[in-house]
């Protein structure tokens, strides 16, 4: 080989070396800088949410001498900011922990200086004794396709909850007696399919707290465009305290139908739901003297069955919901035959967290009646303001009824995650007129397959 052969080969094995070189020096720089991306993809960032509720409600039972409900009025504001550490993994799924407290107040209740009553002069009902709750949870979300799932764990809000459940198993006013779950919630939302399940621990056992854990789920599956079926359904279990025992099971199953006339009427709202309302309650604990033999004998069972409808109309934010219902009482141990039982009153607020009228202080099916007027002048996905007046009517008794009492609300809800993050929200951002509709209520189902 000649010497011109040897310096062309020379320069041929040069010129590919360097083009290699160069390309493996580019794929490592893009190597880098795709693992970079993906990096700061996934980077925890620090983040913030802030929720505001004011709840206004005034009662007024003078027409059944208080017997249902007292008359009163409840005016509550309450602030919650809470620190967010937020991580944003591929393919929708999003992490965070969340740190935050409630600031709670019951308005016009201030301390009595000077008083003699040592409960005006409680410190906690002073401005400086507002942080009621600190909540601290994990959650976790992830958009399947059409859906979306969540899952949250620790102390977190029952704000974050959408199911649709009967009053007789939550209060309308639990969202701000009780704001906070202490447990866990798993959600799945999708355009025809919509379900939840809670477990909240209530209490655990100790001298004289009362043990006590509950399960709740609700579900709703759109069958077709104006026809659906779904169910809200509870399990209460109390273990009592050491110094007071008891073993008491609350079961609550509401199954029902939808029909969504909206569409065909052309309004936001029109739709009626029906179904049953059944029960299991038990005391294993309550004994009672048998009047023959005069020997102890436990308390049965008890199984109180009913039915309960609810009518729907809403256009241009005004709207009417009516509420029937007709059955067993669904809480057997407020009943006065069990007054002698002193440690059922103790029990009794974990035991039945629904409204005070399905305790239809009977021993015969009756029926109780709620309507419900109200305006909606702001509802978005992160804020709602809502004013209501309701009356409430039983089967007459004596001197009672039909009419038993009414209540004037006024309701504003702001959540500014919903606004800052829509599509990680499961009410905020639906294409429905509502949102999170009922979000001042025990429920946030809102109108009719409002997924």
């Amino acid at each position: 080989m000649n010497t011109k052969s040897l310096i062309l080969s020379a320069a041929l094995m040069l010129s590919s070396t360097c083009f290699a070189s160069a390309q493996s020096l580019s794929d490592l720089q893009g190597l880098f800088g795709r693992q970079q991306q993906r990096e700061q993809g996934n980077a925890v960032k620090v983040d913030y949410n802030i929720d505001f509720h004011y709840f206004f409600d005034m009662r007024s039972f003078g027409a059944s001498d208080d017997i249902f409900m007292d008359t009163k009025t409840v005016n509550v504001a309450r602030f919650s900011p809470s620190a967010v550490l937020r991580f944003d993994q591929r393919r929708g799924i999003t992490h965070r922990l969340s740190l935050g407290i409630d600031l709670t107040k019951d308005l016009g209740v201030n301390p009595v200086k000077n008083s003699e009553f040592p409960s005006e002069q409680d410190p906690t009902i002073a401005n400086t004794g507002l942080m009621k709750d600190i909540f601290f949870y994990y959650n976790y979300m992830q958009r399947t396709g059409k859906g979306l799932l969540g899952f949250y764990a620790g102390i977190h809000p029952r704000t974050v909850l959408e199911g649709d459940y009967t009053r007789a198993i939550f209060a309308d006013d639990i969202i701000y007696y009780d704001p906070n779950i202490e447990g866990v919630t798993v959600q799945y939302s999708s355009p025809r399919f919509k379900t939840e399940f809670t477990a909240d621990m209530l209490g655990k056992k100790g001298i004289e707290r009362i043990g006590a854990w509950m399960i709740f789920s609700s579900g709703e599956l759109k069958a077709s465009k104006w026809f659906g079926l779904g169910w809200s359904g509870a399990f209460t279990r109390a273990s009592g305290s050491i110094l007071r025992n008891c073993d008491v099971d609350l079961g609550t199953f509401n199954p029902y139908l939808k029909f969504d006339f909206a569409p065909m009427a052309k309004m936001q709202e029109l739709y009626l739901k029906t179904g049953a309302v059944v029960s299991y309650q038990h005391d294993r604990k309550v004994v009672f003297s048998d009047e023959e033999t005069g020997e102890d004998v436990v308390d049965s069972p008890h199984y109180p069955l009913g039915i309960e409808a609810v009518l729907g109309v809403r256009n241009w934010n005004i709207g009417l919901e009516n509420t029937f219902y007709f059955g067993a009482n669904q809480m057997e141990y407020k009943s006065s035959k069990y007054a002698d039982h002193t440690f059922v009153d103790k029990y009794a607020p974990f035991l039945y967290q629904g409204e005070e009228f399905y305790f239809t202080r009977r021993s015969v099916p009756v029926w109780y009646n709620r309507l419900e007027a109200y305006w909606e002048p702001l509802e978005t996905g992160f804020l709602k303001c809502r004013v209501s007046a309701v009356g409430h009517f039983v089967t007459p008794a004596g001197e009672i009824g039909p009419y038993i009492g009414m209540q004037a609300k006024a309701s504003l809800i702001f959540n500014l995650d919903a606004f800052r993050h829509p599509r990680e929200s499961f009410s905020a951002g639906r294409n429905s007129q509502s949102g999170a509709r009922n979000r001042d209520r025990r429920r946030s189902g809102g109108p009719l397959f409002s997924l």
